[in-house]
């Protein structure tokens, strides 16, 4: 069977028309795969939603008048025209007077950002203050982070500031905590998952404080509790695994189908069903495009 031939005006005229759409119509309308759909709308700047696990994109030429924060919504699906998450939220942050806590940032772009919080402050693009029972997200940019402290009247408690500074590859790696291990360390991190198990914390504690999914901390014990700590050292011969359209299709639809699975869960439906693939290639797949659930949670960041 032939690939059909699509023209970059062809699928314009369909975001046009459509205004919001997802990837699995794309793929189903114009009978080609997303790398190819890519290549047709590389000059155009698109969207992807911030709701709705980031599934729908919106070429930015099309979308309708954004807020003050720069939001535009259609049908409570929601687009910022800063980016993802990730970009989004750092400019709220440094655009803010007072800085702002973690249910000011849910309410203002409808999403979960716990997660994305702990992400951004380990990265150094943002920082936090302890206020009361709750943080409140600043800057990393001392001259803004100085003004918003003093907005709240906190200028004295600079010192409280929590600030992490990433790592260069000049600088001798030090490990101060098991948030900073490297992809090397997992023994260490798996042996801590183990660890703050063992000690009486729930497994969603432990997975929310590491920053894993249930999948693993569930995984990791099942692992211990069967071979002990040799368990969690037994190696396995790595093999590269090239991600497929067909099978980043599957990834897709399965996502579809079930928007709060994890990377770990949809891969071990896929090898039930015998598809031979690890939970690896998926949870990057995931990264990649942005479809990392923001799942919301009782705690506090």
């Amino acid at each position: 069977m032939r690939t059909p031939i699509v023209t970059e005006e062809e699928v314009v005229v369909f975001f046009k028309k459509h205004r919001v759409v997802t990837w699995e119509q794309l793929t189903s309308h114009f009978g080609i795969t997303r790398q190819a759909l890519q290549r047709k709308i590389k000059k155009h700047s698109h969207l992807t939603s911030l709701n709705h696990n980031h599934r729908y994109l919106a070429l930015k030429q099309f979308i309708g008048n954004t807020n003050r924060y720069g939001f535009w919504s259609y049908k409570g699906i929601i687009f910022s025209i800063h980016g993802n998450t990730a970009k989004t939220i750092p400019h709220l942050i440094n655009t803010s007077d007072r800085g702002l806590s973690t249910k000011q940032l849910e309410q203002i772009t409808s999403v979960m950002c716990r997660g994305i919080l702990l992400k951004l402050l380990k990265q150094g693009e943002i920082t936090r203050i302890r206020e009361g029972f709750d943080y409140i997200y600043l800057s990393s940019k001392s001259e803004i982070r100085c003004a918003q402290l003093e907005n709240r009247g906190l200028a004295s408690q600079e010192h409280s500031v929590e600030v992490q500074i990433p790592q260069t590859s000049e600088e001798p790696e030090k490990i101060h905590s098991f948030f900073e291990l490297g992809e090397g360390d997992y023994l260490l991190w798996r042996l801590e998952i183990v660890r703050r198990v063992k000690s009486g914390k729930s497994q969603a504690q432990v997975a929310r404080e590491l920053g894993c999914s249930p999948d693993t901390v569930r995984n990791t014990c099942k692992t211990f509790e069967k071979n002990g700590a040799k368990g969690l050292v037994i190696t396995r011969k790595k093999r590269p695994y090239k991600m497929t359209e067909n099978m980043e299709k599957k990834i897709l639809i399965m996502k579809a189908k079930h928007p709060n699975w994890s990377p770990e869960k949809i891969g071990k439906s896929f090898r039930e069903g015998g598809l031979d693939i690890s939970d690896r290639p998926i949870r990057t797949f995931f990264e990649e495009n942005d479809l990392v659930d923001q799942k919301k949670t009782s705690s506090r960041s």
